[in-house]
């Protein structure tokens, strides 16, 4: 007689978890992953920018070294910084550390426009004494060219001085005040506004040099058209013709 197999049973209190069932595992991120590949890549970029600029900065002071007399062959990375520092410190006691101010866009603007103007000028005195020497007409009307080149003064001033804008008072109802106009002065005469036409020294020179001698030039080589045809200029021929009747 056979007897069925007995089944071992488990010691009392030992537990077995089921084959199917896993440890618990956090889920890594894609973040996380490309932090980790990509954090040894980075600092390697950073050192080698480092140790790129410390070797570009070890040239610098040595030349300057040099040029004060002494003589360094070989510079650790903290003498090189140390150096820096204390060259840096000696510029700046000798005062030779000053950094000059960058031109501010209203005197970039001053600078263009005084620029032109001088062009101008330079083109019109070209003309006038080009037509004068052909002793023809020339291409710019005197009179013309007097009121530019009076405005152009008169600009470039503006420029160089420029006034402050008064705010307008207000009434107390809250509307603002008509500011009082200043009267217009008369225009002066063409001949005169080209002989007072003197642009501000500083980088016009050139510009005011010729008028004197441009406004008799001028004079000479422009001649004012005449005035159109007209019949009613002429003498009455229909008076003057004899006539049978």
């Amino acid at each position: 007689m056979i007897l069925p197999a007995r089944t071992m049973s488990p010691p009392h209190g030992a537990f077995h978890p089921p084959a199917h069932a896993q440890p618990d595992e956090e889920p890594v991120s894609r973040t996380y992953q490309y932090r980790k590949v990509m954090k040894p890549m980075l600092e390697r970029k950073r050192r080698a920018r480092i140790n790129r600029c410390l070797d570009e900065l070890k040239d610098l002071m040595v030349t300057a070294l040099q040029a004060e007399g002494e003589n360094v062959s070989k510079l650790e990375k903290a003498d090189i910084l140390e150096l820096t520092v204390r060259h840096l410190h000696s510029l700046k006691r000798r005062g030779q550390l000053v950094l000059k101010p960058e031109m501010s866009y209203a005197e970039r603007f001053r600078a263009g426009f005084t620029q032109c103007a001088t062009e101008v000028s330079q083109f019109i005195a070209n003309a006038t004494l080009a037509a004068n020497a052909m002793q023809r007409q020339g291409p710019v009307d005197p009179q013309a060219g007097a009121r530019l080149l009076q405005h152009l003064s008169n600009c470039i001033r503006r420029l160089e001085n420029p006034q402050v804008v008064q705010p307008q008072p207000i009434a107390p109802n809250g509307v603002a005040r008509p500011t009082p106009l200043q009267p217009i002065a008369p225009a002066p005469h063409p001949q005169q506004a080209l002989q007072r036409t003197v642009l501000p020294e500083r980088g016009v020179k050139r510009l005011a040099e010729p008028l004197d001698s441009e406004a008799a030039l001028a004079k000479r080589a422009y001649a004012p058209p005449s005035p159109p045809h007209s019949p009613a200029s002429e003498p009455d021929s229909a008076q003057s013709m004899w006539r049978p009747w």
